[in-house]
């Protein structure tokens, strides 16, 4: 993922590492990283207290400084012009939603940082795919022409928002315990902001990488929990999270220094 940003077509932009708890070795990756970046990068911690994703990310949007944010999972391979094509359908007042492309886990095991550094990686987005994300965009747009509130669908590893507006819905419910249902929880509460949606699934892509590879969230993965259910309809008419940005404050992440020199 690192090496998918260090690649990209335009650097000026921030990047902001939300880590929910990893271990003490991806501190020494991401200052390695950091030390030849051309973009600036910070990196926000916290304990792992369990699956608090919706957590870090609010003290990422309150740490952030750029008018939009664009989010990334871990496990996704941008393709060099993710940001540019995020940044060229960015207006106040909107979000975008871009597609993925699943790499089966023998694909994502040949991954290789210098494939992704040289873009030999954007062969991964054949003709094939191209039709199948084409085909989910123009849906999208069928869908909000005809009124569908809950168009575009977000994916959490490739979409983009104006801060502003995300600040005005509170960022993410933490109240999430598990994968899933988080990023569809913002979709709806931008939309009822009265957030206009814009799909880009089929101009801003990522390769995510076979779940397999992650173990924690392979272990994690399962049917939605109850409560995870209950906080997502509670939540379908709602603008602001019941448990958002301000019900804590932010600043009780830790941010790792990274060296200066």
């Amino acid at each position: 993922m690192l090496t998918g940003f260090a690649a990209q077509s335009r650097t000026d932009f921030e990047l902001l590492i939300a880590d929910d708890g990893s271990e003490e070795s991806i501190l020494r990756v991401v200052e390695e990283f950091e030390s030849h970046a051309p973009f600036p990068v910070r990196f926000l911690t916290q304990p792992d207290y369990g699956f608090r994703k919706a957590r870090i990310l609010n003290d990422a949007i309150v740490a952030s400084r750029g008018e939009q944010l664009v989010f990334c999972d871990g496990d996704c391979v941008p393709l060099r012009n993710f940001i540019s094509v995020h940044r060229a359908h960015y207006y106040p007042g909107t979000f975008c939603a871009g597609g993925r492309v699943a790499l089966s886990a023998e694909q994502s095991r040949e991954l290789s940082c210098e494939a992704v550094a040289t873009g030999a990686h954007q062969r991964l987005l054949t003709s094939r795919w191209r039709r199948r994300l084409r085909w989910v965009h123009w849906k999208n747009v069928l869908y909000r022409y005809v009124g569908k509130r809950y168009k575009p669908k977000i994916l959490g590893c490739n979409w983009s928002a104006d801060r502003e507006v995300l600040m005005r819905v509170d960022g993410f419910d933490e109240r999430y315990s598990q994968f899933g249902g988080e990023d569809s929880d913002i979709r709806n509460r931008l939309r009822n902001l009265s957030a206009t949606g814009i799909s880009l699934w089929n101009s801003a892509f990522v390769l995510h990488l076979d779940h397999s590879l992650d173990p924690q969230r392979y272990a994690r993965t399962g049917p939605r929990l109850r409560k995870d259910r209950e906080v997502y309809e509670a939540g379908r008419n709602r603008v602001k999270a019941r448990k958002g940005i301000s019900s804590r404050a932010a600043t009780t992440a830790v941010e790792e220094p990274l060296d200066e020199d």
